[in-house]
């Protein structure tokens, strides 16, 4: 009778755990605990699992953190762990898997719900992520991982506002996070505050001096700085500290082009390709600094292999156009350019530079037919409208004239461009010592300027000099010109703000 009462009991927890596992609830099988397997080892087992991941012995960590799990399966430790190691892996189910058992044991666990958000960022699910790691801060208000990983989320979701001020909030609670600052210093980088950029991304730096993305973000404002000495240093200090990685070497290779050492780029992007040879990024560089080194012969595969890799990229097929013209290979070029412009309908130049292959290749029609579409997306497209008038001369004399006046007031509004510009240089540099006359300066260049393409960026400098001298009411009109004509700058903006807080 008792025997049948045992065989009952066990076939009723043999069900109860087939729901269970239906259920989702036991997906990771552990060994039962043994006389051997206490809490007390649990911790040690949880502690050398930590040491692994850190070293990088992702699988080796894994099973010491199974280990822990079977010696201690009531510690919300030991499967956060495990659920972050799988994280390395990539096996996103299994890491659910182990935080779901967290949840389980303590729900009210943080560093939970920062996991949580970001397995869902990636899983793409934003709205999910954001709930989980605004969890996470309500449970730890100085929590400064969650802030941050908030902070890369509304970013990404185009709220900069909201993302600086976390990323800020997040440094406040770890004065030594390297990782926020440099979330902070590219965002700064975008909105084009570059001081301030290079600022907190030098900070960074200090505290982690191999951090490979504080050292490229920061290489990257110094190069929009035109400090590309200082760019290329810091570019060879993120390769020395990744050797391994081709972005580095790539990243080098554009500094030192940029900055004439085309040997040097050569040899950073031949490393590159080396390293990762399905790289088109890698591929497509090689082949511009070979053929600016005119060596064509060697730059046509890599430009070829570049967008075999990447199909889809207009420049690199007009690079590619490029290079097929001047080798005088016509067809080819001809073919790179009509891909080029079908990749950017909208882009007039991509239009022009087909038109002048087609023209090239004997085919008017096709030439003046790409011209058209040229200007019409771009009216002001001067070489545009002086290809197209040449080339109509014969079939169409009187529209060959009409485009060639265009062209002559569009010449005519280059140069007032040119005066213009030339004068609020000089003016601007007048503005330290004499802000009355930098402002007559400034006014002068705008009267001489009149429609021309350079009006906003007088009227702004205009704007900024008037505050400087304090004349805040004059500063600001002018500013908001400016704004009205060029909508979205961030310097404009910026000032605005600053002149509202006043």
């Amino acid at each position: 009778m008792e025997s049948s009462k045992r065989k009952k009991r066990d076939i009723g927890r043999r069900l109860v755990r087939a729901m269970l596992l239906m259920a989702g609830l036991f997906c990771i099988a552990y060994a039962p605990r043994s006389a051997s397997q206490t809490p007390e080892r649990s911790d040690q087992q949880r502690t050398n699992a930590g040491k692994l991941l850190q070293q990088g012995h992702v699988r080796a960590a894994i099973e010491e953190y199974r280990r822990a799990v079977a010696a201690n399966p009531q510690d919300p430790q030991n499967y956060y762990g495990l659920g972050v190691a799988l994280d390395r892996t990539g096996d996103l189910r299994e890491e659910r898997e182990a935080l779901h058992h967290v949840f389980l044991l303590n729900p009210s666990y943080a560093p939970l719900h920062n996991q949580l958000g970001l397995l869902n960022m990636k899983e793409a699910k934003p709205a999910t992520a954001a709930a989980e790691f605004r969890a996470a801060i309500a449970l730890d208000p100085h929590y400064p991982e969650a802030k941050n990983n908030l902070g890369v989320l509304m970013r990404a979701q185009g709220d900069n506002a909201a993302a600086e001020s976390l990323f800020r909030e997040a440094i406040a609670e770890n004065a030594r996070y390297a990782q926020a600052m440099t979330n902070l210093g590219s965002l700064l980088a975008v909105e084009a505050r570059l001081p301030e950029a290079a600022e907190v991304l030098r900070r960074a730096i200090d505290i982690e001096p191999r951090n490979v993305d504080a050292l490229t973000e920061n290489a990257m404002v110094r190069m929009r700085m035109d400090q590309k000495p200082e760019a290329v240093e810091e570019f060879r200090a993120a390769k020395q500290a990744q050797p391994q990685r081709a972005e580095t070497h790539i990243n080098l290779g554009i500094a030192l082009a940029d900055s004439a050492d085309l040997a040097g780029a050569l040899a950073e992007f031949t490393e590159a390709i080396r390293l990762q040879p399905q790289n088109g990024i890698a591929h497509h560089n090689r082949g511009r600094v070979l053929a600016d080194m005119n060596r064509d012969a060697e730059a046509k595969p890599e430009l070829e292999r570049a967008v075999q890799l990447n199909d889809d990229k207009a420049e690199w097929w007009s690079v590619l156009g490029a290079l097929a013209r001047k080798t005088g290979e016509r067809e080819e070029a001809a073919r790179a350019l009509r891909r080029a412009a079908e990749l950017e309908p909208k882009n007039a130049r991509r239009h022009y530079a087909l038109g002048q292959a087609l023209f090239e290749a004997g085919n008017t029609d096709g030439a003046v037919a790409a011209w058209r579409r040229a200007v019409a997306l771009q009216p002001g497209y001067a070489d545009a409208l002086y290809s197209l008038s040449r080339a109509l001369a014969r079939t169409d004399p009187a529209e060959s004239k009409e485009l060639q006046v265009r062209f002559m007031k569009l010449q005519e509004l280059q140069r007032a461009a040119d005066d213009a510009e030339a004068m609020g240089n000089d003016a601007l540099n007048a503005a330290a010592g004499d802000p009355a006359k930098a402002i007559a300066g400034l006014k002068a260049a705008i009267e001489r300027c009149g429609e021309c393409s350079v009006r906003w960026q007088l009227h702004k400098n205009l704007g900024l000099v008037y505050c400087r001298s304090g004349d805040l009411k004059n500063g600001k009109s002018e500013l908001l010109r400016a704004d009205k004509m060029l909508p979205g700058d961030a310097n404009i903006a910026r000032a605005l703000q600053l002149l509202k807080s006043q």
